[in-house]
């Protein structure tokens, strides 16, 4: 192999590299310090990759309902780790979730452990 060649796959290597470690924030927009938790009513469950979404309406301390995104881990990690599968929720399930909240205030949640109706701790850790 010649050194332009050699200089245009390195450089694909390079780019490759960039755009996944880029395209993946892991947990840097969630609050970390500490855990929360919220119980409300699950809206919609996406298993979809590369991440897992799970939304749920949540009655905020005034009794406003309000609609909260739930980011977890993939599908693949949930199914072998958490006991998760495409059907363990669903529409009108209830829910109680500790979990991180967006360092920005809004309802979004990276969750650690789900609890759900009948019980069950999942794990939801990305």
């Amino acid at each position: 192999m010649n050194w332009k060649a050699e200089a245009v796959v390195v450089a694909a290597g390079v780019l490759l590299a960039a755009a996944s470690v880029w395209g993946h924030h892991g947990l840097a927009r969630f609050d970390t310090t500490h855990t929360i938790s919220i119980q409300g009513t699950v809206t919609d469950f996406q298993w979809t990759n590369p991440h897992v979404y799970m939304y749920a309406d949540v009655k905020d301390e005034k009794g406003k309902v309000v609609n909260w995104k739930l980011e977890m881990g993939s599908p693949g990690m949930l199914s072998r780790f958490g006991g998760w599968n495409p059907k363990t929720v669903k529409q009108g399930d209830a829910v109680k979730v500790t979990g991180f909240r967006a360092k920005d205030g809004s309802a979004y949640m990276s969750p650690v452990e789900i609890v759900l109706a009948d019980g069950r701790k999942l794990s939801a850790a990305p």
